[in-house]
């Protein structure tokens, strides 16, 4: 048998602690990495410790559990938060889907849910409570799909970041000038944008090409600090 799948339960009421902790142990498929009342004493024990799955109240005294799933995320990007709660608005529920929790259980349903729930965590599949799962489905469909580009798109957009010509990108990967003009159309097209120039800086604001990639090329474009520090992207002259 595999070593056992680490859960951190967060949650003010020490009753609902205690019996999760019992229930959660009797199914000999978990282990409890440790247990918090609060937001705030989980953080400074994130850092430390180790566990995958955290079971995460939302409405506690001090910082609100959408706020504790938020730095917890950037403390461990892989953590697979699950929020345990009474009740959730639909909004709510979509910032904290922005955030990046894999599952939402409804304290109504009860213990046997939560460790469905923490089971289907622990396969990598997300949970959600029956009566949420019209927001979420409505969610993912509302989210704007981010642009993806092909291998040969990304190939022909970063060697115009660099301030290669059509001509020069054909050149370099033995394929007619048509084809290149073909695909940055398809480019524009997908990004919704109107110029070259505005492609590139799609690219670099999108991280979809980074700027410290980028090797400028005298008269093509020029890089500038702006005074917030951040790199905006100019044709040259």
């Amino acid at each position: 048998m595999g070593s056992l799948k680490k859960i951190f339960i967060v949650d003010d009421d020490a009753v609902i602690r205690t019996g999760l902790n019992g229930i959660i142990r009797h199914t000999g498929l978990f282990e409890i990495a440790g247990e918090s009342s609060n937001g705030e004493e989980f953080l400074k024990m994130l850092v430390s410790i180790e566990t995958e799955i955290v079971l995460l109240d939302l409405l506690m005294p001090g910082l609100h559990g959408s706020e504790v799933a938020r730095r917890a995320m950037e403390i461990n990007p892989s953590l697979k938060i699950l929020i345990c709660s009474a009740e959730a608005s639909q909004e709510e529920l979509y910032e904290l889907l922005d955030i990046g929790i894999f599952g939402f259980i409804l304290k109504t349903e009860g213990f046997d849910q939560t460790i469905r729930a923490l089971t289907n965590a622990a396969s990598g599949i997300p949970y959600f409570s029956p009566e949420l799962v019209g927001y979420v489905v409505n969610h993912s469909r509302n989210k704007p799909r981010p642009v993806q580009f092909s291998r040969r798109e990304t190939e022909i957009l970063g060697l115009l970041c660099k301030g290669y010509s059509l001509h020069e990108i054909a050149l370099q990967l033995y394929i007619s000038s048509r084809t290149v003009e073909k695909h940055r159309s398809n480019m524009l097209a997908k990004a919704k944008k109107k110029s070259t120039l505005d492609l590139v800086l799609f690219a670099i604001k999108s991280q979809l090409i980074t700027p410290e990639k980028i090797a400028y090329r005298s008269g093509t474009y020029r890089l500038y600090e702006t005074n917030s520090k951040q790199a905006d992207l100019f044709s040259g002259t």
